[in-house]
């Protein structure tokens, strides 16, 4: 079969029909953390800069296999130098015990593949080589040092690594069915890998997640490499018991590095039991390959979120959406993985035999025969509010485009035994079961015009979590962050907080140290209240419940895309009586000016490497009555940046809120933020604490954003339906009044379009924008005849002229 053969082009047009769419390795030893690395971030993030995701073509198929046939031939010539590197790092008191050289599997397996594909008998040969001596690697490691580790009582295994394991029973399973290898030759390979297979079984890890896919993906290797050996019906007992937890399972990780992995190790198992077509066929693996299209952002990539670094593990999604897209025959994620190989993809020096590797699993998985075609969608949730929990806003797919990555996603109830068993046998506190970070409600990314404005926190400074579970815990993220005591305040010289004679200052209690703990993880509940995407402005509200702690969060997220801000307002609800601190936490790399309650931002580096922004993010706190603030060095995403808190601490009564206000203004590093400080004004409600709104005074234009604090707050009766009325529910805010959870005005002159959700009536300047029919309500329980009522329209918008 020739692998990379153009084949007719499809027509984009007929390939979807009701389908429901939104749209370089170092020289090191081998790791079972090869994933993790950075591949060059540097060169990614000056690639990112000019590169564009509207036209894409595909890199011809054979240039893959040149680089990978390129690649595999440097490190056969240069083999000798670097054995003698691996050699010389050998760490006897390493973490992972014996780690076998690298390279040498993934030579292997791409001369294996190329003699598949075009039958020349040197690749057989050099193949055969390494998977004879491979072994003999093994009498470099101290003997008294395997015999000291608890998991070497049979030796220790040739194959040390599940990460790569596959990659030499692969090989072998190409030479040993093209007949090229003797008798003699094939007994001693199995026992390599059988010897290797009674190691990885020692260790015991399973549930959907990505460590127990690349177990299962070794094992459906081995059941098919090695069908007679004596030891086939423990691996094959094994496969389907891991396997079987993820084939068609949700998986239980919420991490962009790691879905890659999970996904990667999934089409290896299948090729293994030749099952493709039943893997793509499966619903959770047609949700996933949407889920992902849909998170794609301007750096041409999945954002990074969980334990993440940014940009890691591009090329297995480029495997990821080449699979996929050949399977869907979809020219969306064929666009999906031609944007990922066009940004990330350097093929002028080949010498990483891993990327060669890779990208003849690409030509294997992939097809040439499909049109890339870009996504056009706008803002989505992604996908729902079960799995996925995230929203995307955006306003295209090129690189230029506004994107804005908001991650509610919780622990969830799926996958319990497979979470419990993790917490049992490992030490992850940290983590959310598993890999995931407390990472609710938070802003994972934002971008506009190609710069971070916001960013997620990174993966960790070190095993197992960093500093204070960096950077996993609630701290490291933009979200607030609440705490069930008081802070300490302090004071400004002149205040009289404290019965001092001479008022002087008192410093406050620094917000970080009060936040800080060990980093554990504490579990919480999140639920989707809300989402509309419309023309002019999006909206989105979901809630925390902490049930430990007793309190709920709800976060409204308004994106006014003209003149192009975001209005966060974050309301603290207590569900006990208790005190409780909330700080509204933000993080970026430098404050350029800043005032007293706001901060104008900027990322010019990123994971220590340096950018060239044209855009600041001016985050501004106009609602600052009661309210402290602090900035603080924290260490976050590999280097050092500022944590910017908004902060206050009280006691609660039962189900009081309390409620913050934030605006994010992207603009020009060139321009003063002060247009957008006179511009935007916070407005109460007139009873306060009812609701929470923010004006923005444009020239004659006048835009006006608000939402309900307690969504409950109208509910006064249970005797009869609805339990609202227009009375117990409404609103004042100056020139709005309604008991809409969310209104959006823009006033242009005497012209005001408007949209207002979930409401009987709406009002500006005392005029009716809207009014719900009245209709019968009956079957009440108090016995009362049917009767008269207003129940609450969905939404309306509309645009009218004020007299």
């Amino acid at each position: 079969m020739n692998y990379y053969k153009n084949a007719s082009a499809v027509t984009p047009e007929a390939t979807h029909g009701s389908v429901p769419t939104r749209a370089s390795e170092g020289l090191r030893k081998q790791t079972g953390l090869t994933c993790f690395s950075r591949y060059g971030i540097g060169m990614l993030l000056a690639i990112m800069v000019t590169f564009s995701l509207s036209a894409q073509t595909p890199i011809p198929r054979k240039q893959f296999v040149d680089y990978a046939r390129t690649s595999a031939d440097w490190v056969w010539d240069k083999q000798d130098s670097l054995i003698s590197a691996w050699r010389s790092s050998i760490d006897p008191q390493d973490i992972f015990g014996y780690r076998s050289p690298g390279h040498l599997l993934e030579m292997a397996a791409i001369y294996a593949t190329l003699y598949e594909m075009e039958g020349k008998k040197r690749y057989a040969e050099r193949t055969r080589q390494v998977l004879l001596t491979y072994g003999d690697f093994r009498k470099e490691f101290p003997v008294a040092e395997a015999r000291r580790k608890a998991d070497y009582p049979d030796g220790l295994p040739a194959l040390p690594d599940f990460f790569t394991t596959m990659r030499f029973i692969r090989s072998y399973d190409i030479l040993n069915k093209k007949g090229f290898l003797t008798s003699t030759e094939s007994k001693q390979i199995e026992e390599t890998i059988a010897h290797s297979l009674v190691f990885l079984l020692r260790t015991q890890e399973w549930g959907a997640m990505n460590r127990a896919a690349l177990r299962a993906e070794a094992l459906a290797w081995a059941v098919r490499a090695i069908p007679n050996n004596p030891i086939i019906n423990d691996l094959r007992t094994a496969e389907n018991a891991i396997l079987s937890d993820n084939w068609g399972q949700w998986e239980i990780e919420d991490a962009s590095l790691y879905h890659a992995v999970w996904l990667y190790a999934l089409i290896g198992a299948a090729d293994a039991r030749e099952e493709m077509d039943e893997l793509f066929r499966l619903p959770e693996m047609y949700y996933y390959a949407h889920y992902f299209l849909n998170l794609m952002s301007p750096i041409g990539m999945i954002p990074d979120y969980g334990d993440a670094m940014r940009q890691v593990n591009w090329n297995r999604w480029m495997i990821f959406f080449e699979a996929a897209a050949k399977a869907y025959n979809d020219p969306q994620m064929k666009w999906a993985a031609t944007v990922i190989e066009n940004q990330y993809l350097d093929l002028s020096n080949p010498r990483s035999v891993g990327l060669g590797y890779m990208l003849l699993d690409c030509v294997r998985y992939g097809t040439e025969s499909i049109k890339p075609m870009k996504p056009t969608s706008g803002s989505a949730e992604v996908m729902e509010d079960i799995v996925g929990k995230k929203i995307v806003y955006r306003d295209g797919w090129d690189k230029n485009s506004t994107y804005m990555l908001y991650n509610y996603r919780d622990e969830g109830d799926g996958g319990l035994l497979f979470r419990n068993y993790l917490r049992d046998v490992i030490p992850v506190e940290e983590e959310k079961m598993t890999h995931g970070h407390a990472d609710e409600n938070s802003i994972a990314l934002l971008m506009e015009d190609g710069d971070m404005l916001l960013t997620d926190a990174g993966y960790r400074d070190f095993l197992p979590s960093g500093y204070f579970g960096s950077y996993r815990q609630d701290y490291f993220h933009n979200r607030l962050c609440v705490r069930n005591e008081k802070i300490w305040f302090g004071q400004e010289a002149g205040e009289y907080r404290y019965s001092m004679g001479d008022y002087p200052a008192v410093d406050p209690q620094p917000v970080l140290d009060f936040l800080h703990n060990a980093g554990s993880y504490r579990r919480v509940r999140t639920q989707k209240v809300d989402f509309l995407t419309f023309p002019d402005v999006d909206y989105s509200r979901t809630k925390l419940i902490d049930d430990q702690m007793g309190y709920e969060w709800d976060r409204v997220v308004t994106w006014v895309k003209d003149p192009g801000l975001y209005v966060v307002f974050d309301i603290l609800k207590s569900r006990s009586e208790q005190y409780f601190t909330g700080v509204n936490m933000w993080h970026s790399r430098k404050i350029v000016s800043q005032g007293e309650n706001w901060f104008d931002t900027q990322y010019d580096t990123l994971d220590s490497k340096a950018l060239n922004p044209n855009k600041n993010l001016l985050i501004y706190f106009p609602r600052n009555y009661y309210r402290f603030y602090q900035t603080t060095e924290a260490n976050r995403n590999y280097q050092q940046e500022m944590a910017i808190a908004e902060y206050t601490g009280q006691f609660f009564e039962l189900g009081q809120h309390i409620g913050y206000v934030t605006v994010l203004v992207p603009h020009q590093s060139s321009e003063s933020p002060q247009k957008w400080l006179d511009a935007i004004e916070f407005v109460g409600s007139e009873e306060e604490n009812d609701g929470l709104s923010v004006k923005i005074t444009l020239g004659n234009r006048t835009i006006r954003v608000g939402a309900k604090c307690d969504l409950k707050m109208d509910m006064v009766r249970d005797y009869e339906r609805p339990k609202y009325s227009w009375e117990s529910g409404k609103i004042r805010f100056e020139d709005v009044q309604t008991n809409a959870d969310f209104f959006y005005t823009d006033l242009t002159g005497n012209e005001l379009n408007f949209t207002v959700v979930n409401l009987t009536k709406a009002y500006y300047r005392n005029q009716l924008l809207f009014e719900q029919p009245s209709s019968y309500f009956g079957l009440n329980f108090d016995g009362q005849p049917d009767a008269s009522r207003t129940g609450k329209a969905r939404l309306w918008r509309d645009r009218v002229v004020l007299k």
